[in-house]
């Protein structure tokens, strides 16, 4: 498969400036991205030194956006700001659907999507969703059809200029399902893993770019379990490997950010984020 590592991570928010206001003070270079006005949404982009990228999304016509593959992330705004879905890079989008068709992973056919900039500038890609929606414990896959460099700029400034990502987790209902569908996706054998201080069980499955954790909570009163209750499965948190994070930290809190502090590194408090549980290593 010509799945080449992360692509980008969804962010919904209310309120598109406010959001990007938020990740500026967390030391992020957010820039606004454009608008797809087909989907009643716009974004705002924060670059990754890896080529990745954070995308934070708000609906500028909720209504529209309900009609469209927005649908699930409407409904998951409604509740609460915070992680929609993530989209891994494909080589060879066209040649990987028919290959996880033929195994039993339900992704749609490719489709064209577009933004246009705010220089005017216009951005076209392909996706494929898996079941319709890029919301989901399942990634959405993207390629490029103009220059990546036109979709995301890579950072020359703040604290994304050194930041790389190092692991996501993946909130799944059902693990050995979970498992089996990312060993399709990707070809990989996953490695069982056991959080006794968090009460987490899962899988975590290496590649070369990153790794993804797909767990479940064995306590029903854990974060874990109130987002897999109010928000589905899904994208639960990113872990960046950030040269001097110490630095990030002491900056952080001196501008007010409740920050969580473990034996490698920290959590922004989802609070202060969007939503997002957002890990410095």
């Amino acid at each position: 498969m010509p799945i080449i590592g992360f692509d980008h991570f969804i962010i919904l928010v209310n309120d598109l400036a406010a959001a990007m206001q938020t990740y500026r003070r967390l030391g992020f270079d957010a820039r606004a991205g454009g608008e797809h006005p087909a989907f009643g949404s716009h974004n705002a982009l924060v670059a990754l030194a890896d080529g990745a990228y954070v995308e934070l999304v708000a609906f500028k016509d909720a209504a529209l956006a309900a009609q469209t593959f927005w649908r699930a992330g409407v409904e998951r705004l409604r509740v609460s700001e915070g992680f929609g879905g993530y989209a891994l890079a494909s080589n060879d989008i066209a040649d990987d659907v028919p290959q996880l068709r033929q195994r039993a992973l339900n992704y749609d056919e490719p489709q064209a999507g577009s933004r246009v900039r705010p220089d005017g500038q216009r951005v076209v890609w392909r996706t494929a969703l898996f079941g319709g929606s890029p919301i989901g414990a399942l990634p959405f896959l993207i390629q490029d059809d103009t220059p990546r460099a036109l979709r995301i700029e890579p950072p020359t400034e703040g604290l994304g200029s050194r930041a790389r990502v190092q692991e996501i987790v993946v909130a799944v209902k059902d693990l050995d399902h979970a498992r089996d569908d990312y060993r399709t996706l990707l070809g990989v054998e996953a490695k069982r893993v056991h959080n006794a201080a968090s009460d987490v069980v899962g899988y975590r499955i290496a590649m070369d770019w990153g790794s993804i954790v797909l767990a479940r909570p064995e306590r029903g009163d854990s974060a874990m379990a109130q987002q897999l209750a109010r928000r589905g499965e899904g994208l639960y948190a990113l872990t960046l490997q950030v040269e001097g994070f110490g630095r990030d930290r002491i900056r952080m809190k001196s501008a007010g950010v409740t920050v969580q502090s473990d034996g490698a590194g920290f959590l922004i408090a989802p609070e202060f984020a969007c939503g997002a549980r957002i890990r410095l290593v």
